[in-house]
């Protein structure tokens, strides 16, 4: 071989060593990054889902709040019925003796 073959073979030999650096270079650095944005979108759902339960417990408590209003309601409902329905047979009564009465004054008379 001659020289200049020689010299030849040296830079092509040392451009790709060269060469070789870089991409391993280049794949770690692409490799970082896609490390980096997996970890990020990891918290980031992490984030949300943490957000999601705690409006879902806000959520489930609000409900249990209103279903205790409802029962309560309910009952004062079924109270007042029940109030409503003493006065009315009370009322009834009342006006039963009144109607008695004045049959029998009529009579009277």
């Amino acid at each position: 071989m001659s020289e200049s073959t020689t010299n030849s073979d040296r830079v092509v030999a040392q451009a790709l060593g060269q060469l070789t650096g870089e991409l391993r270079v280049m794949h770690q650095s692409l490799t970082d990054s896609i490390r980096i944005i997996r970890e990020d979108l990891r918290r980031a759902e992490d984030s949300q889902n943490e957000r999601l339960t705690q409006l879902e417990e806000r959520l489930t408590a609000r409900i249990d709040s209103m279903s205790g209003r409802i029962n309560d309601l309910e009952s004062e409902d079924k109270r007042l019925n029940e109030k409503v329905a003493k006065l009315s047979a009370l009322g009834g009564g009342v006006g039963g003796a009144l109607a008695a009465a004045a049959v029998e004054l009529i009579k009277r008379m």
